[in-house]
């Protein structure tokens, strides 16, 4: 299997966005930078029958250049029977701790070589400002002291919610936060 790093191009307005805070009580921003294109990737699937891509070695140089690329695990699905032709084309999906990432695959010749990208920028939550941002809430409001655990890796994606874990006195309290918008704003409430 040959596989070639992949170049991950910086988008001009993401890396602003990942530069600073978007005016938000919590101040949550974007992290590292965009992936504006996963291309230039190309890698030798070739799978046990001529006629079906190796998908699992696809899915692992994906996951692979996630990881050197981004720094993020990713655990990446693609279908599982698919032609082994030049041009053929299907989606591979990345999942985070929370979101999912599709990938556009073009088979680029009919002996498993394949380019993989995605025009959207691959940006992350900064969940560490989340945590803190709680914390803070419930020094201020409780004048409580709290540790506060989140997913790790969220996809920074507008409609997105996922579970944080606020700690107080031994008992812990779970904490719902929602994605506002695409720029890094949420809204978190403890249940």
């Amino acid at each position: 299997m040959t596989v070639s790093k992949l170049a991950f191009s910086r988008s001009p307005v993401a890396g602003r966005a990942a530069n600073h805070a978007r005016g938000m009580s919590t101040g949550v921003r974007a992290i590292g930078f965009a992936a504006a294109v996963l291309a230039t990737g190309s890698l030798a699937g070739c799978g046990s029958s001529a006629t079906t891509l190796d998908s699992v070695r696809v899915e692992r140089a994906i996951a692979d250049s996630i990881l050197h690329e981004r720094n993020l695990y990713a655990t990446v699905a693609c279908p599982s029977k698919v032609p082994q032709q030049a041009g053929h084309k299907f989606t591979c999906t990345a999942h985070l701790d929370v979101g999912t990432y599709p990938i556009a695959v073009t088979e680029t010749n009919g002996s498993g070589h394949v380019r993989y990208e995605n025009q959207r920028p691959l940006v992350v939550l900064d969940t560490a400002h989340v945590r803190r941002a709680i914390r803070a809430s419930i020094l201020h409001q409780r004048r409580l002291r709290s540790t506060v655990r989140c997913p790790a890796e969220v996809l920074q994606q507008a409609g997105l919610s996922f579970t944080c874990t606020a700690s107080v006195n031994g008992r812990s309290y779970p904490v719902t936060v929602s994605e506002l918008d695409s720029a890094g704003h949420v809204r978190y409430v403890a249940r």
